[in-house]
């Protein structure tokens, strides 16, 4: 009897132990390591660069040298968190965060898509930066949620291979609920990422959502997406980027500081030039150091102007549709190239064009 007894509790140990061995087993491959990007994440540095204006994304081009600040030399790796503030009252879709803010790329979950270091370079600005590398402004916004309103050469981004955004999964956070902040099927997030019933999503993973824009970006951002609809572009060469934006700079004639009143637009001579909303013609002809140069009045009190054109398209009084084309592009009046002046105007005064187009 005693026998048997000693048996039965031999049996129940073996029991436990394999039990014990079952679950340790699933739990090593459902916590596995996820292959990211190390070899990348581990060079990437985040520099804090200069204090950034909140008025327009810089074109880091020597003749604003506002726009242009360089790098300061404190760097710090990547921070393995992230912190981001869940919606706001005024606009809960969008995420507000602080500049700098970024994620952690050695937690990269996605299978589809690479991530690479670009770092700013004279005479490129945001959007030239995307349109090289066949993304958008989107995208870029997307992979850097703390990236500043104004760029600084030197400063580093971290390009993706197709568009689409990234996304840290905060804690508690549910492969599902992710799906629906961004509107796509949670199928997709599982095929991009390889998330499987055995190897789920963990706070910290960053993932890969395609084609969609993102919610999370500083306030400054915000305020541009929010700000823009009236105007559309005025050129089809926007993704080129602009040589010179709003606000003081250094004359490139005369080489005093002054106040530049709109921006000009990087283009070859001939190229097509819209109007960037519906209105009327109030001038048409040629106009000192504009050159030839065009102006419409449009509704709630605004203006804009179109100049160094080669050719202009409309007459004085015509009105225009949205996008309709007007002129092409030129060199004439005060200028050292060809390229598109733009301005937009309120009640007569010169205001920023780049938060409203």
């Amino acid at each position: 009897m005693l026998h048997l007894h000693r048996r039965f509790v031999l049996f129940l140990l073996l029991d436990a132990l394999v039990i014990l061995g079952l679950m340790g087993i699933f739990a090593a491959v459902n916590h596995a390591f996820v292959p990211g990007q190390p070899q990348l994440s581990e060079r990437i540095l985040i520099t804090p660069g200069a204090s950034d204006e909140p008025n327009a994304p810089s074109n880091s081009q020597p003749s604003s040298p506002k726009a242009i600040a360089p790098v300061g030399k404190t760097t710090a790796v990547i921070p393995p968190t992230l912190h981001v503030a869940r919606g706001t009252p005024e606009n809960p879709e969008i995420m507000e965060t602080t500049e700098g803010e970024s994620y952690d790329l050695k937690r990269l979950r996605a299978l589809k898509v690479k991530a690479s270091l670009h770092k700013v370079e004279m005479g490129e600005n945001y959007w030239s930066i995307a349109n090289d590398n066949n993304v958008t402004i989107n995208t870029l916004l997307g992979a850097n949620p703390g990236m500043p309103f104004t760029a600084a050469i030197n400063r580093p981004l971290v390009l993706l291979s197709r568009k689409g955004v990234l996304h840290r999964v905060e804690a508690g956070e549910k492969l599902e609920q992710i799906a629906g902040l961004y509107g796509v099927d949670v199928q997709v997030l599982k095929d991009e990422n390889g998330v499987t019933w055995w190897k789920g999503i963990k706070e910290g993973d960053v993932l890969f959502v395609p084609d969609v824009k993102p919610i999370r970006m500083i306030k400054a951002w915000k305020n541009y997406f929010a700000n823009r609809g009236f105007f559309g572009i005025p050129f089809a060469g926007w993704g080129k980027g602009w040589t010179s934006g709003f606000g003081m700079r250094t004359d490139p004639i005369t080489g005093e500081q002054k106040l530049h009143k709109g921006m000009d637009f990087k283009a070859k001579y001939g190229e097509s030039v819209f109007a960037a909303a519906a209105g009327k013609v109030i001038f048409a002809g040629v106009a000192g150091g504009y050159g030839n140069l065009i102006q419409i009045r449009h509704a709630n009190g605004y203006l804009t102007y179109y100049g160094h054109l080669s050719k202009i398209l409309v007459n004085q009084g015509h009105k225009v549709r949205r996008g309709e084309l007007i002129g092409k592009v030129g060199a004439t009046g005060r200028v050292t190239g060809p390229h598109l002046h733009f301005e937009i105007r309120k009640n007569g005064k010169a205001i920023n064009p780049l938060p409203l187009i």
